[in-house]
């Protein structure tokens, strides 16, 4: 690990801080943190559908180096995913680190914004309730993202 943080740059820090507090969190016999596999779920559909809508929306003309960019996962992803996944698991001081996440890059914060609002809006034409805490989630996004978008200070939002 020490090898690892050794070769990290600044722009990294972040995220292998909250990757080394979920896993602590996670092996951890006095504070278990219980990673619920249907927030797990959310986002590897939310994934597919980025995924999915880049592939149907790209250009004709599209190369395979662009499309691979598009695609693949990200750190802001592998960021947002673990303060998700903390957050909707109990931990709501995580909705700060979300939003900064989304603050810092709008693009991708926007890409899970129009996703979260289609599986919200699956959740409505099909009648079924849409947990609170999603719907939370769902609206630090678009408020730190519009935030960042604005030339906010992102650094208001805590990792």
């Amino acid at each position: 690990m020490a090898a690892v943080l050794a070769g990290t740059n600044a722009e990294d820090a972040p995220l292998i801080e909250t990757v080394a507090e979920f896993a602590a969190r996670a092996t951890s016999t006095s504070e278990v943190l219980t990673l619920n596999l249907t927030n797990l779920l959310i986002l590897i559909v939310l994934k597919a559908i980025i995924f999915g809508a880049g592939i149907v929306f790209s250009g004709a003309g599209a190369t395979a180096r662009a499309q691979e960019e598009e695609t693949s996962i990200t750190s802001t992803d592998l960021q947002g995913g673990m303060c998700f996944l903390m957050f909707t698991s109990g931990m709501e001081d995580k909705l700060s680190c979300l939003e900064r996440t989304a603050c810092n890059d709008i693009v991708v914060a926007k890409q899970y914004y129009s996703a979260g609002k289609m599986w919200y809006n699956m959740h409505q034409t099909l009648g079924m309730e849409f947990p609170s805490k999603y719907m939370t989630a769902l609206n630090a996004i678009k408020a730190a993202a519009d935030h960042g978008e604005t030339g906010g200070n992102c650094a208001k939002y805590q990792w």
